[in-house]
């Protein structure tokens, strides 16, 4: 008999189970014996991501889709583990990996056990700042990027990162227009140099302990890619769009390169499709399918800015 019963056949599949801890109960339970841990007796969940993440006890558990959801396990488990590994070893604080590895049962799962940070979202902390803790955050978070955005060792396949963006699936609700747009763009634009980047951090990534202290965690979007694929998620959900935070993380930044980057940062990446949705639809009165012309997204950046606290 399984520990993990339900069917998994596709991605819409996973998504339906993957916050269950009814059905994942077992699993980690089993998962936690092996590893020979003890104080996991109280599990519970965790804000959704793609995989299924749970608190149990003083650790959380990430147990990664299988293969069956048509995700790709090994990438995303060897992604993370080796970009918190790398994180960690530069002096950003994040996660302590507890134990990495895989269990067979119904299906393959590869996990991580991490240690449990203790603190508040960064997207709730930021709610309640005054523009002096405000300041200090944005200050914190840009030694972060500066110390996490450095250059590979490996060599960049500029051309797998190009056609990653432009097949990219969460574009398909847009027409085949505007699409083809987005392939030009990105093949024409002359990118930054290219780093490592975290990809994802949004306002649940990023959690504020009682000392004010940031530490970044869920690694598993990290990718190599041009500095300006950091931006949409920080603008977009992190900062939600906040006008302050906004124009004091652009400090240093030109105005002008800076919406070119955010913009561009956009096409590039993963969630691009979705951000240009969210903020499209927040920011005007048509839906994002409606867009006519991806410029139109730009202009919408560049009048959103415009009006600046200094």
């Amino acid at each position: 008999m399984h520990l993990f019963q339900k069917d998994i056949y596709d991605w819409k599949s996973w998504s339906a189970v993957y916050q269950s801890l009814d059905d994942f109960r077992l699993l980690i339970e089993a998962i936690f014996e092996k590893e020979q841990f003890h104080g996991y007796d109280q599990i519970s969940h965790l804000t959704p991501g793609t995989n299924a993440v749970f608190k149990a006890g003083k650790y959380v558990i990430k147990i990664f889709a299988p293969k069956e959801s048509g995700a790709n396990p090994d990438d995303d488990y060897n992604a993370e583990l080796q970009s918190m590994g790398r994180a960690l070893q530069s002096g950003i604080r994040a996660p302590r990996l507890i134990a990495a590895s895989s269990v067979s049962d119904k299906y393959v799962f590869n996990y991580l056990i991490m240690e449990y940070i203790e603190g508040q979202a960064a997207g709730d902390a930021l709610k309640e700042y005054t523009m002096e803790q405000k300041q200090m955050f944005i200050r914190k978070l840009n030694q972060h990027l500066y110390t996490m955005n450095r250059k590979p060792l490996e060599k960049v396949d500029e051309a797998f990162i190009k056609e990653r963006a432009i097949h990219n699936s969460r574009w398909n609700r847009y027409s085949s227009s505007i699409r083809s747009q987005i392939m030009e763009i990105i093949n024409q634009y002359e990118w930054s140099e290219y780093v490592y980047v975290h990809g994802d951090l949004t306002a649940d990534n990023i959690i504020v302990d009682k000392h004010n202290e940031i530490y970044i965690i869920d690694f598993a979007d990290s990718i190599i890619a041009p500095a300006e694929y950091e931006y949409p998620p920080i603008i977009f959900d992190l900062f939600d769009s906040d006008k302050e935070l906004v124009h004091e993380f652009m400090q240093g930044r030109n105005d002008d390169d800076f919406i070119e980057n955010l913009f561009m940062g956009t096409l590039l990446h993963d969630f691009g499709g979705d951000f240009v949705k969210k903020m499209v639809e927040q920011w005007s009165d048509k839906r994002a399918e409606e867009l006519s012309d991806i410029y139109e997204f730009k202009k919408m950046i560049h009048d959103y800015l415009q009006y600046k606290q200094r």
